[in-house]
């Protein structure tokens, strides 16, 4: 049996952890002539392990990612994490397109974020 400590992997994350500012869009319309509008709100400080792609990865071999596209793991309690929100880190702006979680026992312990640079 596996001991998982939830606690002890939030505070990886809070200490290890990159800060990245979350960006939650609220609404998404378009005008009569076709002009893409949206709403949007910022949380920033919120903490998460980057992982940047490269040629090497499967998801980049497979063709659906490329090349400096990233994946962020962020604590398994992180809330707005959906497809079409955005992860800003390092001053680019990333698109999440996938949202994987990982649970043990009915509990998530980490959210693996798939995005694409906008």
């Amino acid at each position: 049996m596996v001991n998982l400590d939830i606690q002890s992997i939030t505070n990886e994350i809070d200490y290890f952890g990159d800060t990245i500012t979350l960006r939650t869009v609220t609404d998404s319309s378009y005008s009569k002539w076709g002009d893409a509008s949206e709403s949007a709100l910022d949380t920033t400080g919120l903490k998460a392990f980057v992982q940047i792609l490269t040629q090497a990865d499967d998801l980049v071999k497979e063709g659906v990612f490329q090349s400096g596209d990233k994946l962020f793991w962020f604590k398994g309690d992180q809330a707005n994490l959906s497809r079409g929100n955005r992860i800003i880190h390092d001053f680019k702006t990333y698109e999440i397109i996938e949202v994987l979680p990982y649970n043990v026992a009915d509990t998530t312990y980490v959210l693996e974020i798939r995005t694409k640079k906008v």
